[in-house]
């Protein structure tokens, strides 16, 4: 049946990968956004201290002229000054002409007598000028630019005699300009930094979604092919990607597993079933022939047609059992049985069962062993390693049952002085459908299921089995099961 088309696998990479850029662009958008700020309030503080600088350099220039301010002497002393003089203590410094520096700069000094009237200024301002007792320094924008106005009172130096008044207009057109290149340069990486985030964003999301790819692969590769060997590769990163790797890869296991446990069940099934039914079949075309008016052959015909039949049920029960054994760890993995209860029970029932025989128990446990396994299972191994030890059984009609405990394993061994088996034979008795001597073994009624059934159950309890058999001597069947420590019947697990 063809499965539903699935959408973009890659979406959900392109999503994660559009998130981690936005995220690296905003952190760095944010973090430089907020540098840019730091850098200007800087700068703004260091034109606003250059400004106050400027102003009291040129007001004690000025107060040294100790007699009524007038033009000619305020042009005087600007003529004698140098920029090292005024600018004392500011970053530049040199000899070049004062008024030069000031342009530069983009400051503008006025010089007002004690009345208000404009003395001196190094640049034609149409700043409005206010008689102020006090130093004061306040912001203004001169066209549409910020800049500062500083203002002062200028006493004498000896008396402290009002002298005059200075202004400074100081235009920040040093601050604007590296302002300006600083937020051309900011958008300008803010670009780089946008493609560079998209790739960092995209890439991250590849590296780390590489293993839901992996697993989606794989995913395909098992749609198309449901016993595909092909598992995630399991990273060395140790995260949790390698945790969800694991299990993934242990439920395709079991997946595979029971796929491959349903397929030979069909492929077992449908060959043991061909004998049976064209037995069946032959039987019915021959009381279709002759059997109708011949009551000898239609009761043999009848007789042989019931037989199989109920050989038919019971290697379908069978095969139904060992499907069931494979999957005891799901369905009965928390189960708890008393070994030497159902051991004693099962002893007493074929010494009921069959009177003929002997059976002897060899018991050497002196209390309750408690196992890790359903009641009805452990009775069913039982059932089929004494069941085979009765039908294998020849002229010494003797069965053997000893029950005991090693280290943390509880031992039971079941002897039988039958047939015995060939060394060939030990080593595949509990394969599916085998018998050692198939003739007799199907009309002691057996489909060479039971020691499979017993082996898979065994297993999936983490028990085990083994057979030691001399040909003609009989067998000995020894099974070992963990005994569960420290456990009472009134617990629950």
């Amino acid at each position: 049946m063809p499965t539903k088309k699935r959408g973009n696998p890659k979406s959900i990479r392109w999503k994660w990968g559009f998130l981690l850029s936005i995220a690296f662009f905003l952190l760095y958008f944010l973090s430089a956004l907020l540098m840019l700020n730091v850098y200007k309030s800087y700068q703004y503080a260091q034109q606003k201290e250059e400004a106050e600088s400027l102003l009291q350099s040129v007001q004690s220039a000025l107060a040294e002229i100790d007699t009524k301010l007038s033009v000619n002497s305020v042009e005087s002393m600007f003529e004698k000054i140098s920029v090292s003089t005024v600018t004392k203590g500011l970053q530049s410094v040199g000899n070049y002409p004062f008024l030069e520096d000031l342009k530069n700069r983009g400051a503008n000094i006025r010089v007002f007598d004690t009345d208000g009237q404009l003395l001196y200024e190094t640049q034609k301002s149409y700043t409005t000028f206010i008689k102020n007792p006090d130093t004061y320094l306040r912001e203004t924008k001169l066209n549409d630019l910020e800049a500062f106005v500083a203002g002062s009172p200028i006493l004498s130096q000896e008396d402290s005699y009002l002298l005059g008044y200075v202004q400074i207009v100081f235009r920040l057109n040093d601050y604007h300009k590296v302002i300006s290149q600083m937020t051309q340069y900011f958008w300008y990486v803010t670009a780089v930094v946008l493609l560079l985030a998209a790739a960092a964003g995209y890439g991250i999301a590849v590296y780390f979604f590489r293993p839901i790819k992996q697993m989606v692969d794989t995913m395909d590769a098992i749609e198309e092919d449901t016993l595909s060997e092909t598992r995630i590769k399991i990273s060395k990163s140790k995260d949790e990607f390698t945790d969800l790797s694991v299990h993934i890869n242990g439920l395709l296991d079991k997946m595979a597993l029971y796929v491959t446990q349903q397929k030979q069940f069909v492929e077992d099934v449908s060959h043991e079933l061909r004998t049976p039914t064209a037995i069946v079949e032959g039987h019915l075309k021959l009381l279709n022939r002759w059997g109708k008016e011949d009551p000898q052959i239609l009761d043999e015909s009848l007789a042989a047609s019931l037989t199989e039949i109920q050989r038919m049920k019971t290697l379908v029960q069978e095969m139904l059992d060992l499907s069931r054994a494979e999957q005891v760890e799901i369905h009965y993995k928390n189960e708890v049985t008393p070994i030497r209860n159902v051991v004693l029970h099962t002893f007493h029932n074929f010494k009921m069962l069959y009177p003929d025989f002997v059976f002897n128990l060899d018991d050497d446990l002196n209390r309750e062993i408690y196992v890790n396994i359903y009641r009805n299972h452990f009775e069913q191994i039982l059932v089929i390693l004494m069941d085979n030890a009765v039908k294998y059984s020849t002229d010494r009609k003797e069965i053997h049952l000893s029950i005991s405990e090693s280290m943390s394993y509880v031992q039971i061994a079941i002897q039988d002085f039958g047939e015995g088996m060939s060394q060939e034979d030990q080593q595949k008795i509990f394969a599916r459908f085998y018998r050692v001597d198939k003739a007799r073994s199907r009309n002691k009624g057996g489909n060479g299921l039971g020691l499979s059934i017993a082996k898979e159950l065994l297993e999936g309890y983490k028990g085990d089995i083994t057979v030691e058999s001399v040909l003609g001597h009989g067998s000995v069947f020894r099974i070992q099961l963990p005994i569960l420590k420290n456990y009472t019947p009134d617990e629950e697990l």
